[in-house]
């Protein structure tokens, strides 16, 4: 069974539908067979092919470097032969914020922990629900972010809670860039100075003495590099939450004589129906105490 997700570093096996001539039938004859494999840089490779019989040809993507999509083609010629096929793989980046491990989703799902027939797409499941965890409450693992703001304010917040530091700040007056730098309040050594109030992330522009004073006028013009994020710990709500989406996901999935999980009642489901949302109620509602700010536009 082919993977879903491949890790950089892992040789990926690929496998081609059946060779057709040009009748449809599966070609017999011989063939010249060309694997083209084009990673996300646009960088493309052609690895060596094999016959396995029945029309059907193999080759391998050697230690997989850059996380991504790759595309793969297909191409045969031969006799009465012109046949092409394209498909592709996803390799997942390293460092990937998951909230749960696989063991505590099998788990929660009553799944047995030998059963690994569905390791693969579970794990699909969990970095899906990793994305709409930290849209809701922001980043858990540190991450670096570089936004531009307009200037002529005294205040500016950034987009990515919560702060947890400010490496760079700047202000630009036309071609001319001035870096300024965090002073907490009565340590003012210039007026090119900010304070941080960590708790709700905002940024105030201060000069001598501590007093407020006003970004540099215009567009875009103030350029913030900072880390957001809380140092990895991952509150037990929204473990618990990240483990309800991943319930909700992967019951959607499910047919026909596979166990169901829940019941009726809540995110207007009824059972045998599918429920309508990918983010139900009570996930919501676990996650609401660490939830991000919206963002002001």
């Amino acid at each position: 069974m082919a993977q879903v997700l491949y890790y950089t570093g892992q040789d990926v096996g690929l496998t081609s539908p059946a060779v057709l001539d040009d009748s449809g039938n599966v070609s017999t004859g011989s063939l010249a067979v060309v694997l083209t494999v084009t990673d996300p840089t646009g960088h493309t490779t052609t690895p060596a092919t094999a016959s396995v019989g029945s029309g059907v040809y193999t080759g391998v993507v050697s230690s997989v470097a850059t996380s991504g999509v790759w595309l793969v083609r297909w191409t045969a010629t031969g006799t009465n032969v012109g046949w092409a096929y394209e498909d592709q793989f996803t390799v997942r980046p390293l460092g990937v914020e998951q909230f749960v491990d696989l063991v505590s989703v099998k788990k929660h799902l009553n799944i047995r922990p030998a059963d690994t027939t569905q390791d693969d797409e579970l794990q699909s499941f969990i970095l899906s629900a990793a994305d709409l965890a930290r849209d809701v409450c922001g980043p858990f693992l540190p991450e670096q972010h570089t936004e531009f703001f307009n200037g002529g304010v005294t205040t500016i917040s950034p987009d990515w809670l919560p702060l947890a530091s400010v490496q760079s700040c700047t202000e630009y007056y036309g071609l001319s860039g001035f870096a300024l730098t965090e002073q907490a309040l009565g340590t003012q050594m210039n007026a090119f100075a900010f304070t941080v109030d960590y708790q709700s992330g905002q940024i105030t522009r201060r000069t001598f003495g501590g007093g407020p004073a006003q970004f540099a006028v215009g567009s875009k013009n103030v350029k913030l590099v900072y880390t957001a994020g809380r140092s990895g710990q991952i509150p037990f709500t929204v473990r618990l939450g990240a483990l309800e989406l991943i319930r909700h996901l992967w019951q959607q999935t499910q047919q026909g004589g596979r166990p169901k999980f829940g019941n009726a009642g809540m995110d207007g489901e009824a059972m045998g129906v599918s429920m309508g949302f990918a983010l139900p109620d009570r996930v919501v509602e676990l996650w609401a105490p660490f939830r991000r700010a919206p963002g002001i536009a």
